[in-house]
């Protein structure tokens, strides 16, 4: 800095916070990658081996492997391999490649991930009730024949960005003495000028429909039946007194170990992505003008997109602390012993 008179106001502050959230980059996305991916793989591993008693877990053994692609796909891709390796390597040889395929991919998965959210409390807002669907749909038949619809709705709803995103654009980086906001170095544009229209005023309406208002309306609805139905199940059990006390505790538990899953796979999803969602929103209306600004918001984002992969990340950790069965059955995997196959409840 040999002309400090050039630089902008601030820029060292910015300079310092930009610094910080790159270490903050690098220091989750490893984290994440060890403890998701071994987490989820453990998880998997029990859940695979009860798919046999109930559908639930045939959702809960694909949810695993979705997450545990997130994070080896989707979070490399934006977060670890831009703060970790080489800029200039990775511009010129990797990110025009694998643009348009990693866009495709980061929607896809997110789509399916929600959406198994959703059957997952569908399935048991039946399970817990007396209706006539319940015997179609909780079924282990059934549960393999939605994930593979889910996975074909999910590759329709996203197979426009593998047709028409066919320019890949590399992002400038901007000189020493310029301050900016961390961003992709590397994303996908068109060239057909109808799709140009439909990216941008037809599909922020799409996506929004079909990734949040449509499966959190059907959650909230779910949870509340689910909740109503697990009362009412409660109480039956209290009623009958031919059963001993301890099946009456066992049942109980389990209901409200079931209760407890759900609620804080339902709560993650809205709790730890509309926060940054909403802030790129409001910084894409006003933009910073400070350097010392920029340099603040690099941070908040850095811990902000760590905040979106946690339902990814800690899915087992969530497992582990709301089922006692889990909590039963990963305690004999890790000792060796074999995973019991009964799953009457979770």
């Amino acid at each position: 800095m040999a002309n400090n008179e050039s630089l902008p106001i601030d820029f060292d502050e910015f300079v310092k916070l930009t610094n910080i959230s790159h270490w903050i980059y690098r220091v989750w996305t490893i984290l994440y990658n060890i403890l998701g991916i071994t987490g989820n793989i453990f998880a998997l591993f029990i859940f695979i081996h009860w798919t046999k008693r109930l559908s639930l877990y045939i959702y809960f053994s694909f949810l695993c492997i979705i997450n545990i692609l997130v994070i080896f796909i989707d979070m490399n891709y934006h977060f670890l391999i831009p703060f970790t390796t080489n800029s200039k390597i990775l511009i010129e040889n990797f990110l025009p490649k694998a643009c348009k395929c990693i866009f495709f991919l980061t929607y896809f998965f997110r789509y399916l991930f929600i959406w198994i959210i959703v059957m997952i409390n569908i399935d048991r807002c039946l399970y817990l009730s007396e209706h006539s669907f319940r015997k179609i749909l909780c079924q282990q038949r059934t549960a393999k024949i939605i994930c593979c619809i889910l996975i074909l709705f999910s590759f329709f709803a996203n197979f426009h960005f593998l047709i028409y995103f066919n320019q890949p654009i590399i992002t400038q980086i901007p000189t020493n003495n310029t301050c900016f906001i961390d961003g992709l170095l590397c994303h996908c544009k068109t060239s057909h000028p109808t799709y140009r229209v439909f990216w941008k005023t037809i599909w922020p309406i799409y996506n929004l429909i079909i990734f949040a208002i449509i499966p959190l309306f059907i959650i909230i609805i779910c949870c509340i039946l689910i909740i109503r139905n697990i009362y009412l199940t409660r109480k039956n059990i209290y009623g009958k007194r031919h059963d001993s006390d301890v099946s009456v505790k066992s049942k109980n538990d389990h209901l409200h170990s079931i209760t407890k899953t759900l609620i804080c796979l339902d709560l993650l999803f809205p709790i730890t992505i509309f926060p940054t969602l909403f802030l790129q929103i409001y910084v894409n209306y006003n933009a910073p003008k400070t350097c010392l600004k920029i340099g603040t918001l690099n941070l908040i984002f850095s811990i902000g997109f760590a905040m979106i992969y946690i339902k990814n990340t800690f899915a087992f950790f969530i497992f582990y602390l709301t089922g006692q069965k889990f909590r039963r059955a990963f305690s004999a995997l890790v000792h060796g012993r074999k995973v019991s196959d009964s799953t009457d409840s979770h």
